[in-house]
């Protein structure tokens, strides 16, 4: 039974992977050997932690209930950040580690979001913000084997965190990695690589800086391909290299809590955060959420305000929700009453003054867009014994990857939206 590599590059475009000037030999031998495709659709809203948790359960964000990086929880009153895994929110349906340990195999995890608490991983580096969550659930065998080998993983959060570090995160990554297929090699290895998306949001999807950043990573997956065969493990294993979502270049700052703040529908302290109000906005980039107070005229009010908001291209009611892959909000308390989706060269952030706003991160490229848009759509290569051999096939799903890696496996994942993809392996197992 072959073993699968699952290899996330976050950020990895659709663009970039066809663009024929960028250095990648590592990406260019799996797509000549085994399957690339024109583009790889993302979850809604198309941002990291929903993305990923799509692509481990091959459910949509209504079904597996992680709806942004940021959210509301109406219940507690409180925003759950899932990014860094700051919340202990787990999938609320089965992932592709659990149908693996339930068949048998075994499964090992370095950076990949949402794997908190995932006592189903043999070994397992979440990807964490802060320092002390990662001491807290590592496994901890494997973090003293590093520590042994000197590896600087007390750095780790810090590497992840800061954007000019990501190079530095990734290689601590992919050493865990090689240690791991050294000393334990799993049937299923899921690796999550930062830089690409670090250094679009920092100077640009087009810019030098993000295709050096592609090229960089190459040479990691070049590393890792070398290890695989060293162990004579690369004829037995399939290699899936997907992206999450793609970018888009932007250069205005949208603030719609700023808006409901002049209109007296939020309240704030002299700090600049939220103490009340009857509406408030949880951004995710291209898009965020919007919650509303139950009463008289809030909706309507809300709506008003937003669609006339600097930067704000729509304001979208629950009857576009299941067509976003999004809950009802009367069957999530995270999910927002209404939706917004940024305009043209605009992003969307959470700051409810302009004060406030003067003092965050500056982006140059972002995601959270709609999924239709094909600047969005993410990059796929795969190759090994059960793909096909030099095919190209056009817009993949991020629903397709989680059943088909269970399908080479050999193992269950009846809750997955769909089957597994005749498109990328030979024959369904």
């Amino acid at each position: 039974m072959p073993a699968v590599v699952l290899v996330s590059i976050d950020g990895f475009s659709a663009a970039l992977a066809a663009d024929p000037a960028l250095r990648t030999p590592a990406l260019r031998g799996l797509a000549a050997r085994g399957v690339a495709a024109a583009g790889l659709r993302p979850a809604f809203p198309s941002v990291t932690w929903p993305c990923h948790t799509t692509l481990i359960t091959g459910t949509a964000p209504a079904r597996h209930g992680i709806l942004g990086n940021e959210v509301l929880d109406r219940a507690s009153g409180v925003v759950l950040c899932h990014e860094g895994d700051r919340c202990d929110t787990p999938p609320r349906v089965p992932t592709l580690w659990d149908a693996a340990a339930d068949g048998g195999r075994s499964v090992a995890a370095l950076c990949w979001p949402k794997t908190r608490g995932a006592t189903r991983l043999a070994d397992n580096v979440p990807e964490f913000l802060d320092q002390e969550l990662f001491e807290a659930w590592v496994s901890q065998p494997l973090w003293d084997e590093a520590r042994a080998l000197r590896l600087p993983v007390e750095r780790y959060a810090e590497w992840s965190r800061v954007r000019a570090l990501s190079p530095l995160q990734d290689w601590l990554t992919l050493e865990l990695a090689r240690h791991v297929l050294r000393q334990r090699p799993p049937d299923l290895l899921l690796v999550h690589f930062l830089t690409l998306d670090s250094f679009q949001h920092e100077f640009g999807p087009g810019s030098p800086e993000a295709r050096w950043a592609l090229e960089h990573l190459d040479m990691l997956l070049t590393t890792l391909l070398a290890d695989l065969d060293a162990g004579g493990r690369l004829a037995t294993t399939d290699v899936i290299v997907i992206g999450d979502h793609g970018f888009v270049e932007v250069g205005r700052r949208s603030l719609p809590n700023d808006a409901l703040r002049a209109a007296g529908l939020l309240r704030v302290n002299t700090s600049g955060q939220v103490t009340g109000g009857e509406a408030r906005v949880v951004a995710n980039g291209g898009s965020a959420h919007v919650y509303v107070a139950p009463g008289r005229g809030h909706l309507e009010r809300a709506r008003e305000v937003l669609a006339a908001a600097p930067g704000v291209a729509e304001v979208l009611g629950p009857e576009t929700f299941a067509d976003l892959g999004l809950p009802r909000p009367q069957d999530d308390p995270t999910q927002g009453d209404l939706v917004l989706h940024a305009a043209e060269g605009w992003f969307i952030t959470r700051h409810a003054t302009v004060e406030d706003a003067a003092t965050a991160l500056d982006y140059r490229g972002t995601h959270g867009h709609r999924p239709d848009d094909p600047r969005l759509h993410a990059g796929f290569v795969a190759a090994g014994p059960s793909i096909h051999t030099g095919t190209r096939v056009g817009v993949l799903d991020q629903l397709d990857i989680a059943p088909t890696a269970a399908a080479i496996l050999g193992v269950a994942l009846p809750t997955a939206e769909r089957p597994p993809s005749p498109l990328i392996l030979r024959r369904a197992r």
